[in-house]
């Protein structure tokens, strides 16, 4: 018996909680059944250096299975049912739209969604993320808001949506770049203003941890309490590219040059 992260209850835990949802590594496989994990850092480095796993991170002695399997579980059912749309009846599944703005930002609008069960979904990774003694979780370390957040979780309860804002960006539609990958959640420093980068399967996921970490433009097409979410999309042939700066990469090679040329 122990104290399950999540309801705070003396339980037995179980042995095999994933930090983020199995379903969201399906495409990451390569033959073998193995994952393929990415290093920004090398790649800003100019290094294409990728690493195997054999299967998604996980970790045990976290969660009870009533909070892993069901209350968790329910909102990453969710997630899974938007992606796949088959199992969703036709009245619940989302619209989209393409869109390109006046700046030329093209991204996606998508309506109908269910803004508790995704936003909460949302939370729940990199809730679990700073929970977990992972190597690949490491820098997140979620500090007050951890709590803030299990609270939201557990009552089913998510805050207004400019409360830990949540702006999803893709470069699914360039073709050049590799989406089959997966990166170390980044912890990123603006004027004193915390925000993180989730990079899985085509995808950066930035939440903004404190107010203003994330700019007005890009939060403005956040996942919305009017069950609405703009999924940006990065110009074609800079995904890569886009994504190593974004993430914070290409500035961490250049701090540490900086560190050596002055040792």
């Amino acid at each position: 018996m122990a104290t399950c992260k999540l309801c705070k209850k003396e339980k037995n835990l179980i042995k095999k909680s994933h930090i983020i949802p199995e379903f969201l590594y399906n495409d990451l496989y390569d033959e073998k059944h193995q994952l393929i994990r990415f290093d920004a850092i090398e790649m800003a480095k100019g290094n294409d250096k990728t690493s195997k796993l054999p299967q998604g991170e996980y970790e045990g002695e976290l969660l009870c299975k009533e909070c892993d399997n069901e209350k968790i579980g329910q909102f990453e059912t969710y997630l899974g049912n938007i992606l796949n749309k088959k199992k969703l009846a036709v009245e619940q599944k989302p619209n989209c739209q393409r869109i390109i703005n006046d700046e030329g930002v093209e991204f996606t609008r998508i309506e109908n969604i269910n803004y508790k069960s995704l936003k909460l979904c949302l939370l729940s990774i990199i809730w679990c993320a700073s929970i977990s003694k992972r190597p690949l979780f490491k820098d997140v370390d979620l500090g007050p808001y951890e709590e803030k957040i299990r609270e939201q979780i557990f009552s089913e309860t998510p805050n207004e949506d400019t409360n830990i804002p949540i702006v999803i960006m893709s470069w699914n539609n360039d073709k050049k770049t590799a989406t089959d990958i997966i990166a170390q959640p980044t912890r990123h420093k603006k004027d004193a203003k915390t925000y993180y980068s989730f990079v899985i399967n085509g995808f950066i996921i930035l939440y903004g941890i404190t107010p203003g970490a994330i700019n007005k433009e890009l939060e403005s097409l956040r996942l919305q309490s009017d069950n609405t979410l703009s999924i940006v999309h990065l110009p074609k042939g800079k995904g890569m590219d886009f994504m190593v700066n974004y993430t914070g990469a290409a500035a961490e090679i250049k701090l540490k040059a900086l560190k050596q040329k002055n040792s």
